[in-house]
């Protein structure tokens, strides 16, 4: 459907040979949510993810449904990973965003995305789009997206990187494409 266009999962790594039994332990989660479980392997490691049908939300299926998805991927944080020790699965729940930037093979333009983690959750969509559903439902994108705007995020994420990480190059890229005062 064209308005999913928040790609989203709950994913965890584990040795190649527990694999099916997370599998396993991750079902009643997946169901739950009424997603999916797939899993990939790599050498040593295996991905086991939960996601939707068709591996994306709406904005409004994510608004709709956030608390819910967020509420499943911090049970299995603290159920799997801490036993049921609530307390300890808080001390250690963490959140954060990530930018990356990919070239599209047919017209080899640069697409940023922004991308954010909860725990195991974490969900990513194109930068564009996001600014896009911003003007048009300023209500719902600062309700889905933490009350801030991109501009905003994205302000915070190159001010909290120390000057050596920073990248001028992307900063400037983004002013540039999306008019952003960064």
């Amino acid at each position: 459907m064209e308005n999913e266009w928040i790609n989203i999962g709950i994913s965890l790594l584990a040795p190649k040979e527990k694999a099916e039994g997370l599998e396993k332990l991750l079902q009643p989660y997946a169901d739950e949510l009424g997603w999916e479980i797939s899993s990939t392997s790599k050498e040593e490691q295996a991905q086991i993810s939960i996601v939707p049908p068709s591996r994306a939300l709406s904005p409004k299926e994510l608004d709709g449904n956030l608390k819910k998805i967020a509420g499943v991927s911090f049970g299995i944080f603290k159920d799997i990973v801490y036993l049921g020790d609530r307390e300890k699965a808080l001390q250690n729940y963490m959140q954060g965003m990530v930018l990356t930037a990919a070239k599209h093979p047919k017209h080899k333009k640069e697409i940023f995305f922004l991308g954010h983690t909860m725990g195991f959750l974490w969900f990513n969509y194109p930068l564009r789009a996001r600014l896009k559903l911003e003007e048009q439902d300023p209500e719902l994108a600062r309700s889905l997206f933490f009350g801030r705007s991109a501009e905003e995020q994205l302000r915070d994420y190159f001010q909290n990187k120390k000057p050596e990480e920073q990248d001028a190059t992307v900063k400037e890229a983004l002013e540039k494409k999306y008019e952003l005062k960064l």
